[in-house]
């Protein structure tokens, strides 16, 4: 399925004013009504870029001659001969040169104003936790064990015990200097949930399509993972909202089994004193939103609906 650059968000409707981010410690964005606003209460309009193929390789962008996922990928390297480490070096370095400050300059230059940044769970693994994941992929470990290990890490509280730590934390943080330079807000998308939230293995790096809504322990680790990052950016002026999780498709149960999921993302940050702008994407790619109208949650302020429209024919 093809994607659409750039990126635009909207609050329920979208006004015509363009707003600059301002400092770490500046009032959040907020909705007011149909409006996103700042402080001021003028209408900020999100126009921006997403750094998609940085930190998740996606096949319809990378167009490799093999499976599109970032664990075909890695599969790739694996059979060629490469060690763990060599292979782990080499994302290193992806992730060190493909998106860099001067990247982050141009697109300001171009007259945005933010940028989503898709992010894979594995990176808020420790490097030995992934390497277990990893084993999945090179096929030295079942799955169903990484799934009991990844229980045995959530009973142990062993997850996201240290961001300061884990490659997805200096990675936010490096780009939210950069973007802070640019005064360019910033989109935390979590794109690749654990455990895959729908059939399409590109956007997630499925080891298991699905998984997310069938195993109760990849739930809880999405609602530890949002309250670390909530309890660590809760104040932070430069990020203008958080994508709770990207595009669920083909969810068995569709609406009715993702209301539950986002009730519990939604309730797990605001018990973190985080008042952050929530994206709430529906199933079908974030097209369908039956059954979640803000009415419907505990928390109805500062929802935003992210419709990714794909096929404006369709649509």
């Amino acid at each position: 399925m093809p994607r659409l650059f750039p990126l635009l968000l909207a609050a329920l409707a979208l006004g015509a004013a363009t707003a600059r981010a301002q400092s770490q410690s500046a009032p959040l964005l907020r909705a007011d009504g149909p409006k996103i606003v700042d402080a001021q209460k003028h209408e900020v309009l999100l126009q921006g870029m997403n750094l998609g193929g940085w930190l998740l390789q996606e096949g319809y962008m990378m167009k490799p001659s093999y499976g599109g996922t970032q664990g075909a990928v890695k599969k790739v390297l694996y059979q060629a001969g490469l060690s763990d480490a060599a292979v782990e070096k080499f994302y290193q370095q992806w992730r060190d040169n493909f998106i860099t400050k001067a990247d982050i300059d141009f697109i300001a230059q171009q007259g945005f104003n933010c940028i989503r940044l898709p992010l894979h769970y594995d990176l808020f693994l420790t490097p030995a936790q992934r390497a277990v994941r990893n084993g999945v992929i090179r096929g030295t470990m079942a799955y169903a064990d990484y799934v009991a290990q990844l229980k045995q890490w959530q009973e142990k509280g062993e997850l996201f015990r240290a961001p300061q730590q884990l490659e997805a934390i200096r990675l936010i943080d490096k780009t939210l200097g950069w973007c802070a330079a640019n005064k360019l807000y910033v989109v935390l998308d979590l794109h690749a949930a654990p455990g895959a939230q729908g059939t399409d293995s590109n956007i997630a790096d499925a080891l298991q399509p699905n998984d997310f809504w069938q195993e109760p322990i990849y739930q809880d680790i999405t609602n530890g993972l949002w309250a670390a990052l909530a309890r660590r950016y809760k104040n932070d002026g430069r990020i203008a909202l958080y994508d709770l999780v990207n595009e669920p498709n083909n969810v068995p149960g569709g609406n009715a089994a993702i209301h539950p999921m986002l009730e519990r993302l939604i309730n797990t940050v605001r018990a973190q004193g985080d008042q952050h702008l929530l994206l709430l994407e529906g199933n079908g790619f974030g097209n369908n939103y039956n059954q979640l109208e803000p009415k419907t949650f505990s928390h109805p302020e500062n929802l935003v609906y992210n419709a990714h429209r794909y096929n404006l024919e369709k649509y």
